[in-house]
């Protein structure tokens, strides 16, 4: 891409909301281009079931392949790199870096996601690949029914989501890091009254065996077995570029749009997981389809 092309809009981030985005923006006409660094969390998935159409599921690295080739289709154009410094000139227009390459663009769709907080525990990658460890209840707590499943994380978030978990039916035990006594006690009722069990000490050792579970040292020496573990230990949102344009984001780092998924920095939009909403991959797409056309409609 010519250093010297202004683009409609660059969209950076190529996972299900920049791909999503740019579907949209071609097929719109629009002189758009994608750079990204590879790092959806899409290849982390195992296997999704709530993208409609795949009621049996489909890995995510399938997914990915699927939509960067719909893509493709309409000519979406994808650099591989990692933006590294986005700056707005005074005509409101953006200047992008990712190391010596730089692009400018009238508008900007920031689609750079989120990132789990990974915990501590040995063989933690076979863990995701094989449903001993998952991340989301959202998305596949349906398949965890009637099992015996640890929530590992701190004070108000481990309870919630622990809650959450009950709701499938399950043997729930809140690792709760030492942290239950920062939560109200009518809180600690709920989990009683929903028959989740308190460790209330702190893991000493986390280990998971594909095939086999989870296996949950604590302090004092207990032994504790589960089939799936659920760490509540929260996401890094990858918002540094909008806040350093003084975008305003809450206190996790998700930005804050309007309802056209623009940030307060006018031109600047966000998709997906790095802006405030539930993070699953049916939002992404579609704040992809809102962002994309607001650009659209701006460009007439």
């Amino acid at each position: 891409m010519p250093d010297e092309q202004l683009l409609d809009c660059l969209v950076i981030g190529g996972g299900v909301a920049g791909l999503m985005s740019a579907v949209y923006l071609k097929r719109y006409r629009r002189n758009v281009l994608v750079v990204d660094a590879g790092k959806s969390r899409l290849r982390l998935i195992p296997r999704t079931r709530n993208v409609i159409g795949f009621p049996d599921g489909i890995p995510g690295t399938e997914l990915w392949d699927r939509i960067r080739e719909h893509a493709a289709r309409y000519g979406a154009e994808v650099a591989h790199g990692c933006i590294d410094r986005l700056e707005r000139a005074g005509d409101g227009t953006f200047d992008a870096w990712s190391g010596e390459q730089h692009w400018r663009a009238r508008y900007v769709i920031l689609a750079t996601g989120a990132s789990d907080v990974a915990p501590e525990i040995g063989g933690l990658d076979a863990a995701l690949q094989g449903g001993q460890l998952r991340y989301c209840p959202v998305c596949d707590g349906f398949e965890t029914q009637g099992q015996r499943v640890a929530v590992l994380g701190r004070a108000g978030h481990g309870l919630r989501e622990s809650l959450f978990v009950a709701g499938f039916g399950n043997e729930v035990t809140w690792l709760a890091m030492q942290t239950q006594d920062e939560v109200a006690p009518e809180d600690l009722a709920r989990l009683r009254e929903c028959g989740v069990r308190i460790a209330e000490q702190y893991p000493r050792h986390i280990h998971c065996t594909p095939g086999q579970g989870v296996e949950v040292e604590l302090q004092g020496g207990t032994r504790l077995a589960f089939d799936v573990i659920y760490p509540a230990l929260g996401l890094t949102h990858v918002s540094e570029l909008a806040l350093a344009l003084g975008a305003q984001a809450q206190a996790d780092g998700q930005l804050k749009v309007d309802a056209h998924q623009q940030t307060t920095v006018p031109g600047l939009y966000a998709a997906g997981d790095v802006s405030v909403d539930l993070n699953q991959i049916s939002v992404a797409a579609a704040h992809a389809a809102i962002a994309a056309t607001a650009i659209h409609n701006s460009l007439l």
